[in-house]
């Protein structure tokens, strides 16, 4: 198994240590920007907007989440 540190769990957050990992957090933000503009330009309200967005940053957070998690780096208790 590779050893990826590309991100540091603080508390419920996933804070990016490389390189990549900034990467990976400046697309996620630049996706919702992109997705918030194109939502915005077929929406015929501001509950239409924020309902489709709301939805959206769900699933682009649990994606970053879920890599973040898979990449992050794991303390090794002993019991």
């Amino acid at each position: 198994m590779l050893n990826l540190n590309w991100f540091k769990r603080k508390g419920i957050f996933f804070i990016p240590t490389t390189w990549i990992g900034w990467m990976i957090f400046a697309i996620a933000i630049v996706y919702m920007v992109y997705v918030f503009i194109q939502i915005d330009s077929i929406s015929h309200s501001v509950s239409d907007t924020m309902i489709n967005f709301v939805f959206a940053v769900l699933v682009i957070s649990a994606v970053y989440t879920l890599i973040a998690y898979l990449t992050s780096y794991k303390n090794k208790t002993s019991i």
